[in-house]
Formats: C-alpha cells, structure tokens, sequence
C-alpha cells in the first residue's frame, strides 16, 4: 500500500511526484520548525536537508515535537533525522549540527535547494539566511514571532511586507530593506498582539551558548500556536511546489 495514498488522492499524481523530487531545507528544529518538519515528512517530500545547532532541555517540552523526558540533552538534527526516516524511510535526509550566520551560510545553502525554510529565532541569523536565499533566487518560508500568543484565529500568511501588528516582523523587514530587500518572501505571522507580562523566574532565563548567543530573557508559550505556524509554513511549501513548473533535477 502507497502511503502517501490519501495525499495523492488530494492533489494528483503529477503533483505527487513534485513533492518527492523536491528539496526542502529546514533551518531551525524548534517549535515552529519541528511541526513544519513533521508535516512535510508526513506530505511525501523526498529531499529534507535540517539545520540547527542546539540540544534538547526540560524548558523545550512544553512546544517541541521533538523534547521529550527522554531525549533530554540530545541533539535536535539527530532526533529529527530518526523521526522522518520512521515516517518515511525512503526520504533522503541531510543533517548539518551548524549555527546559521553570514560564514556558515555559504556552505548550507546551494541552488539545488527549492524551498527555504526559516524557523530560526534568531534575528541576526534569520536577516542572514533570508538575504542569503533570496541572493540565490531561492523560495523562502519565513516565521514570526509565535511566543506570547494564544489565539490560533489570528495566525496570517502573506508576503513579508504585507505583515503588520507583529514586532519582529516589524524588525525583520526593516533589517531586509536595509539590505535592499522589500518584497518576494512568503511570511507566516500572528495579528495578536504579544501578551508575556508575567513575570519570569532567573532560574528560567535562557543561557547564551559558549559560543554563540546572548542573554535572552524566555517569553511565555504555548504549544498550539508555533505548531500552527509550523503546519501553516508546510501548506505554504507544499503550495509552492504543486505551482513550481520546474524542480531543480
């Protein structure tokens, strides 16, 4: 039995195929990135290349397809490379263990790639990696900020500069115009106006990593919202390449 028999059933054979040619590259492994991960595994696409340089700890579980008790301490890439070949054994998965930033990018990304997948929270790293793709004629897939929010209803999709209420959208396309990009990246964002006004405990604040980061102060989540972003980045994938004419070969 197909598998992915149910799918085809929705969007045709010739569609199908498309899907398994395809490459997508997911940056980031996170809420957002392991709903959307999950989802294009789940739909069929036959080339996953997944990036992300950070471990599994206690404060992920309660967001993270992949944190688990039991996966405490491992890494994101490996736990999610197992998960998508026992969904799809025949799907050809790359990992790469690699903070995103303006060196790094010149060996992850590559004009075979058909969709970029932006999941990073980082704002230096995702100004870099959309600027990056797009300087490659690559389709990017980028989210905003899902923290702070609690109410799906108000979750929009649309390109970068049609994004509006969300901050770091608001960041994000300043940093873009800066660097002479306006338009053509497909943004998942949340009209919701970010809530996180309870206080926080020290003990719960996120550490920089030895290398790389900075002191970031956690913001309040929940685990319906970045799974709904990260399910919505997937249709948006999947979207783009049903309309694709042409995948790289």
């Amino acid at each position: 039995m197909n598998q992915f028999a149910r799918t085809e059933q929705l969007f045709g054979k010739k569609s199908m195929e498309k899907i398994k040619n395809a490459t997508v590259a997911v940056f980031g492994l996170g809420a957002v990135g392991s709903f959307a991960l999950e989802a294009l595994a789940r739909t069929g696409v036959g080339n996953l290349f997944l990036i992300d340089f950070d471990k599994v700890d206690v404060s992920n579980i309660n967001r993270q397809l992949f944190a688990l008790n039991s996966t405490i301490g491992r890494a994101k890439v490996d736990l999610a490379c197992e998960r998508v070949k026992d969904i799809n054994p025949l799907c050809n998965v790359k990992i790469c263990n690699s903070f995103v930033n303006a060196d790094s990018l010149g060996e992850l990304l590559s004009t075979d790639i058909d969709v970029v997948v932006d999941a990073i929270d980082g704002l230096n790293s995702k100004i870099n990696l959309i600027v990056s793709a797009k300087q490659q004629n690559l389709a990017v897939v980028s989210s905003m900020g899902a923290a702070g929010r609690i109410d799906i209803s108000m979750i929009r999709t649309g390109d970068i500069s049609e994004t509006s209420v969300c901050p770091l959208a608001r960041v994000v396309r300043q940093r873009l115009h800066r660097r002479g990009l306006y338009k053509g990246v497909r943004a998942v964002y949340s009209i919701e106006k970010p809530l996180n006004k309870q206080p926080y405990k020290s003990e719960d604040a996120q550490e920089p990593l030895p290398v790389h980061g900075r002191f970031r102060p956690p913001i309040g989540t929940v685990s319906w919202v970045p799974g709904v972003f990260g399910l919505t980045i997937a249709s948006e994938v999947i979207n783009i390449i049903r309309q694709t004419p042409f995948l790289h070969p």
